[in-house]
């Protein structure tokens, strides 16, 4: 059962546009999410990249253990900073951006964090209705409606799209499903 209120999809969809708008990208064409962090006053840093950060800290994320995060955005009184896994690939990393940077722009509450005994961290707490108003805004930006329907109507398979915009097959595949343009091409083709 989805947690998103009634109209958050389309007001999704119009984000998405107006941001392409401001950004001057084509409306079918691909967003960089970096590119939206920098017009919105985030910064996107590397785990490498954050000041003081311990060695040890350090060696867990990108070697110990770098499967097991893919992005986190530090919030402070000087503006917000996305810390991004570099060790993912490229359309996950544009994944965890978008998504970030959409609690950012939804105005959600920072989780709280903590640190377990063998240096694991975790969440204090989960939000699922930020999470999915997150995971909504995030892919609607990478892959709004009109530029999927777009793809698949001239041939586009998954691999194809996900390349073209910038993300995983799976995000891909989720839009596909969130949007409704798989039912929408194949009755559109059942009447010609």
């Amino acid at each position: 059962m989805s947690l998103l209120r009634r109209g958050f999809k389309t007001w999704c969809e119009n984000a998405a546009a107006n941001y392409r708008r401001e950004l001057n990208v084509a409306v079918y064409g691909p967003l960089d999410p970096r590119a939206l962090a920098r017009h919105i006053g985030v910064l996107v840093w590397t785990p490498k990249e954050v000041p003081g950060l311990d060695p040890a800290v350090l060696r867990h994320l990108t070697v110990t253990d770098p499967q097991s995060w893919s992005a986190v955005t530090v919030r402070h009184a000087k503006g917000d900073v996305i810390v991004v896994n570099e060790a993912h690939v490229l359309g996950r990393q544009n994944n965890s951006l978008a998504h970030e940077i959409s609690h950012i722009v939804l105005d959600h509450k920072a989780a709280q964090f903590f640190v377990t005994a063998d240096g694991k961290m975790m969440m204090a707490e989960y939000n699922a209705t930020q999470e999915e108003e997150a995971d909504c805004l995030a892919g609607t930006l990478l892959v709004p409606r009109a530029a999927l329907l777009t793809l698949l109507d001239r041939g586009y398979d998954n691999a194809r799209a996900a390349e073209f915009f910038g993300v995983t097959t799976d995000v891909l595949q989720m839009r596909r499903n969130l949007t409704g343009v798989g039912l929408q091409l194949s009755r559109r083709r059942s009447r010609t």
